[in-house]
């Protein structure tokens, strides 16, 4: 059965499947399997009072679905998942469902699942107002059907609960007993609680001081750092968990770990389950291919550091003599300055250099604050910093060597491993396959015939977003010369031909309100980074994704309107200008601005790309009505 903190968690882990849509509802047995659709594809799994978490291990769905899960169809169906939340720690999860108007998200619909006695699933609306649930429930305090307002168990005690409200608990109850009812935590963390404090769980009536111990523990309980795992015990599953419990530290418990808890609860429950009979145990043979896997991916991790290693001391080495003469004559202003003043007065003062963001004359080092932090020894000159940095450098060479090696050795011994695997005959449930994201692919995108990647903002906090965390020197500037256009950069854009320069134009031109208002054509410029600027001409002002542009704009004119749509091999959609998209697709469809409203527009290519992929089409579309178009 879930706890609060069971709770607490897996609402945290399940904020991935905000901002998404209901596409399918299904109810199999006694659990409910939402699937979203919007970045990808997730499989929400709502399995009162056991578990809630995602999944990649699908269900075939059910042939004739359940009222209740038609009910859930009805109204959800299409709907943006706005918020998930735990309701004031307690065993109640909120799923807020609506759309957007004049986009503002409305809530119309709230999913509430009830993760205590048997559990319980239900819809209600705007006014609190039940619209179905899967069981009815009639208590002294509360009705729990069709129509009847719904009502919130009554609050119990929190973590503020004091010392003397603790010892006057434990003259009703045998501790554990009124820890876990009365403040709702269940009676394993209630165990923990007692554990921790070194408190008899059986006991009645404690004292003051382990009163005080108590209300510790459980101040200990409300901070546990996030470590999900799924504990046996003679390789049989016992628990599944957030937290590293000391109720689990006996020998005779395994721990295993997982990234989060929504993977360790599918493991058990949705991989688990998905099977008929549950798999049998793994052979020693497929062990050992996990083994070295983990072993891999282990040296891969640190080939990889290495690599990063040694690239980040040869551009330290670089910035060293890059900035010769500000280091060298902050090291003798340091060394004079300690003439005639103290360590920590020299501190007080270089405190206040923008360029230094620490110094420290204990290890005798002094960062520069460039856009790289520097860190340079005082007793040594500015050549041999820049040295030092560089024999590092050389070392991590020899590293990275030795690491390939290493690596070329372990993929041998994999690979004569999964050749002899194929001697088993071991059936293990499909997980979904889910593409691999980009960290661009958030953003517009395309990529330009000459493969430079092209990135446009689809709002005021994307094109925010791109301008001050993604656009770098070597990059260029590109915006529609037009009012509602996406600032758009292209990634090594000072390397880029005309070829690029105009298709990017197209990009920009065809992504701005131009589209919408059924423009042909219209005119774009591109700047270099340092011509865009967050600073207000004077007198005016810049609102949230505003950028102003310093110096002279690179105007290209005349510029055709017109977009190509397809789909990759991969299955990801990108949208862009003809040439460039045409070649990175397997399937496409040029478009033009028309009457065709998106979401319906958005089904015909679906067919055309083959593809159910609808909501990433949406996406993917510019602004306003389209229509296909011919060459």
């Amino acid at each position: 059965m879930f706890s609060t903190f069971d709770l607490k968690e897996i609402s945290k882990e399940l904020s991935v499947l905000e901002q998404m849509r209901v596409d399918k509802i299904y109810q199999l047995g006694n659990e409910i399997r939402i699937k979203f659709f919007g970045r990808g594809r997730e499989d929400l799994v709502i399995k009162p009072p056991l578990a809630v978490f995602v999944t990649s291990y699908p269900k075939p769905a059910p042939k004739n679905p359940t009222w209740f899960a038609m009910l859930l169809r009805k109204h959800l169906k299409a709907m943006w998942l706005f918020k998930i939340e735990q309701y004031d720690f307690d065993r109640i999860l909120m799923f807020s469902f609506g759309f957007y108007e004049e986009n503002n998200p409305v809530v119309k619909f709230v999913l509430i699942v009830e993760m205590f006695r048997d559990g319980n699933i239900l819809l209600a609306d705007q006014e609190n107002m039940i619209v179905g649930i899967l069981s009815r429930e009639y208590m002294k305090d509360r009705t729990l059907a069709p129509k009847s307002v719904y009502v919130f168990p009554e609050k119990k005690k929190g973590f503020d609960i004091g010392i003397d409200e603790i010892i006057e608990l434990s003259r009703e109850y045998e501790i554990v007993k009124g820890i876990a009812t009365q403040l709702n935590i269940g009676g394993l963390y209630a165990e923990e609680a007692c554990l921790l404090a070194g408190v008899d769980k059986s006991k009645i009536g404690i004292s003051n001081e382990e009163a005080v111990k108590l209300k510790e523990a459980l101040l200990q309980l409300e901070n546990l750092k996030k470590d999900p795992m799924i504990i046996k015990k003679n390789d049989e599953v016992v628990d599944i968990l957030p937290y590293d419990l000391t109720s689990y530290n006996g020998p005779e418990y395994e721990k295993v770990r997982y990234e989060s808890f929504s993977k360790a609860l599918d493991e058990v429950y949705g991989k688990g389950e998905s099977e008929e009979i549950l798999r049998e145990e793994l052979s020693t043979h497929q062990k050992k291919i996990q083994k070295f896997e983990r072993m891999l991916k282990s040296q891969r991790d640190l080939y990889n550091s290495y690599i990063e290693e040694r690239e980040l001391y040869k551009i330290l080495g670089d910035l060293t003599y890059e900035k010769y003469p500000i280091i060298e004559e902050s090291i003798k202003v340091i060394e004079q300055a300690k003439k005639n003043y103290s360590l920590e007065e020299i501190k007080e003062k270089l405190a206040e250099n923008k360029l230094i963001s620490d110094v420290d004359f204990k290890t005798g080092i002094i960062t520069f604050n460039f856009d790289t932090p520097l860190p340079i020894e005082l007793k040594k000159d500015v050549n041999e910093n820049a040295n030092l940095f560089y024999e590092k450098s050389k070392k991590m060479k020899r590293k990275i060597d030795g690491a390939k090696i290493a690596m070329d050795n372990t993929e041998a011994k994999l690979l004569t491993l999964k050749e002899e695997e194929e001697e088993f005959e071991v059936e293990a449930p499909k997980a979904i396959e889910k593409k691999a994201r980009e960290w661009y692919e958030r953003f517009r995108w395309f990529t330009s015939s000459e493969g430079h990647i092209v990135l446009g903002g689809r709002d005021s906090s994307s094109n925010e977003v791109i301008v001050k965390k993604y656009m770098e020197d070597s990059d260029i500037y590109f915006h529609a010369d037009a009012y509602g256009a996406p600032h758009v950069i292209v990634k090594e854009g000072s390397k880029a031909t005309d070829i690029t320069l105009k298709e990017v134009a197209i990009f920009a031109v065809s992504f701005s309100s131009l589209w919408k208002d059924g423009y042909g054509g219209g005119d774009a410029y591109w700047v270099k980074p340092e011509q865009v600027t967050k600073e207000a001409p004077s007198g005016e002002y810049l609102k949230k994704g505003a950028f102003a542009i310093k110096g002279k704009r690179n105007y290209i004119k005349s510029v055709s309107i017109k977009l190509t749509i397809g789909i990759t091999s991969e299955g990801k959609i990108i949208c862009g200008p003809d040439v460039p998209v045409e070649k990175h697709t397997v399937k496409n469809v040029k478009i033009m601005p028309g009457k065709h409203k998106k979401e319906s527009f958005a089904k015909r290519i679906a067919k055309i790309l083959e593809t159910d992929d609808i909501d990433g089409i949406v996406q993917a579309l510019p602004p306003g009505g389209c229509d296909v178009r011919g060459k």
